[in-house]
């Protein structure tokens, strides 16, 4: 496996992030409890970051881990470490990247079903619009990325900036 081009650079994501901190101040305002920031481990660690640093609005923190890829290709979600949520909380799900939906329909049924008022997801990438309530980047491609949180079986997360990764 080696790198291939550069698809975007650090300070590309975290401008984007800034902007999307704004986005989302703007849509929770008003909100009478904290918003609840739900970080999808590993692979969002580091857009999670970047986004709830620059919300001006009350939050916590919560964690959650989902196994969703097999090396290259995507499997089945599975809900590794789950949090609880409370009763009537407005619920923001930071995703790395969402490809299939499956990660975020799953988080959604799950804090629905515990009473969660409202469950919004926010993604650094997505492969198509309309997957998540906010998207950092649009991918229209089915190529295989790293870096920024994104892994290759655990490793090369740690990369400033996403990166093609070519087999």
């Amino acid at each position: 496996m080696k790198l291939g081009q550069q698809f975007l650079s650090g300070e590309q994501i975290r401008a984007r992030a800034k902007e999307l901190a704004a986005e989302i101040d703007k849509a929770y305002a008003g909100s009478a409890q904290p918003l609840v920031c739900v970080c999808v481990l590993r692979g969002a660690a580091i857009f999670y970051c970047d986004v709830i640093k620059h919300l001006k609005s009350e939050i916590r923190c919560e964690f959650v881990s989902v196994r969703s890829y097999d090396g290259m290709k995507a499997c089945e979600p599975v809900l590794i470490q789950d949090t609880a949520i409370q009763k009537g909380a407005h619920v923001l799900v930071i995703e790395d990247i969402v490809d299939t939906g499956a990660t975020a329909a799953l988080m959604k049924k799950r804090f629905l079903a515990q009473g969660a008022a409202s469950v919004k997801m926010c993604s650094m990438l997505g492969r198509k619009d309309g997957v998540a309530d906010w998207i950092a980047y649009v991918i229209d491609t089915d190529k295989f990325f790293v870096g920024y949180g994104l892994d290759y079986n655990q490793k090369m997360r740690n990369i400033d900036g996403i990166y093609e990764l070519i087999p």
